[in-house]
């Protein structure tokens, strides 16, 4: 076999995001990888794999940890979660204790003085990591750090209610709660709004991971960190190549930051009341990666085309198809200045499949290429 052939990349993942493995396929596609990505697994594999890949990509919830140099022998393995006891060659996970001081700042900025954080009554290595960055976030800022340790996951209906009355009331309101996972945050609000307490007017509820099916589903939109799972998912893939190439020169341990607070109405009290512009607003948000147009967003809503044309230009003052370019813009400056991701991989990680189209478009709206912005940027 050809010493050139091209590397051959198991993704072998317990759990993912449709964004995740954007990141994962765009580097995948770039590096020219053989990508094996099986669904459905959870736990060890069953069987031994020897040397039938060149390197693993591993996601594994901590408590399905198993010992990859048994399971892959011989390759090179990267972690991408902060999971413990997985030997591997580097890891590449989301900041966990960024997320929290970016939850704190946040709901520190919109006036909020009582805080709260959500916390399980079993302990789970990256909610706790998240939950620290948000107390140590808030002593910064000279606050107080409140916590409720109450089972979030499969809880009883009458506990639930009984422990978020009793906390609330020991705190008081207006109240800032924090939740390191979007599941929980959902219950609370449930619980919350059950007692009669008025989201986000009494109580403002952030989560974590931004599961946009979730947050959306709510019984009051939530509110989410963006954790920036595309990121991680390009950032791992990249750094498994560079191991598998040898590169000595590389840090193997990376930090990812999370992207953005995506304001939903559990924080947010001006948003848009229109449920249609709300609609589109997130739609964009959620597959700006994608290929879509403003008729792909209008069909996938179930919208009348007049209808949302009109109504989303009078509450925003520009048309769908700008917003879709404008959302794409923000997100390749951000990758412009915190990354060093060659110029065709940022078009493609912001929706854009024709480089040159990007770089006309990028001109246009800031008066400059991609590569003078980051030149620019970091003269600065």
């Amino acid at each position: 076999m050809s010493s050139d052939r091209p590397k051959h990349v198991l993704a072998y993942f317990t759990w993912s995001t449709p964004a995740l493995w954007h990141g994962v396929r765009a580097y995948a596609q770039e590096a020219g990888w053989m990508l094996v990505s099986p669904n459905h697994v959870h736990g060890s594999p069953q069987k031994l794999f020897e040397r039938r890949f060149d390197g693993v990509l591993l996601l594994v919830a901590p408590y399905e940890v198993f010992d990859a140099r048994i399971n892959f022998p011989g390759v090179k393995i990267v972690n991408m979660q902060d999971t413990q006891n997985l030997p591997c060659d580097g890891s590449c996970t989301v900041d966990h204790e960024l997320i929290g001081k970016m939850a704190a700042e946040y709901l520190y900025d919109l006036g909020y003085r009582n805080f709260l954080g959500l916390c399980l009554n079993v302990e789970i290595h990256t909610l706790r990591l998240r939950l620290n960055g948000f107390r140590d976030a808030l002593k910064t800022l000279d606050q107080k750090y409140n916590e409720l340790v109450s089972e979030l996951w499969l809880p009883s209906p009458d506990d639930l209610l009984t422990d978020v009355k009793k906390t609330v009331d020991r705190i008081g309101l207006p109240l800032a709660v924090f939740s390191p996972d979007d599941n929980m945050a959902d219950l609370f609000i449930q619980a919350a709004a059950e007692l009669g307490y008025r989201i986000p007017e009494d109580i403002a509820v952030l989560g974590s991971n931004n599961e946009r099916n979730l947050c959306e589903m709510s019984r009051i939109p939530l509110s989410s960190v963006d954790v920036n799972f595309s990121r991680l998912g390009y950032e791992a893939a990249r750094l498994l190549d560079q191991l598998m190439r040898d590169d000595k020169t590389i840090s193997p341990y990376i930090k990812i930051p999370p992207l953005m607070v995506e304001k939903r109405r559990s924080t947010e009290k001006v948003l848009t009341q229109d449920p249609i512009v709300r609609a589109i607003m997130e739609y964009i948000h959620e597959h700006f990666a994608e290929k879509i147009t403003a008729d792909h967003v209008i069909q996938d809503i179930h919208a009348s085309r007049s209808v949302a044309y009109e109504r989303f230009r009078k509450s925003m003052g520009r048309s769908i198809g700008k917003e879709i370019e404008r959302v794409r813009l923000e997100h390749a400056k951000s990758l412009l200045i915190e990354t060093n991701y060659k110029i065709d991989a940022v078009a493609r990680l912001c929706g854009y499949l024709n480089t040159s189209a990007f770089c006309r478009a990028f001109k246009v709206a800031m008066g400059q290429t991609p590569t003078d912005f980051r030149i620019d940027i970091q003269k600065k």
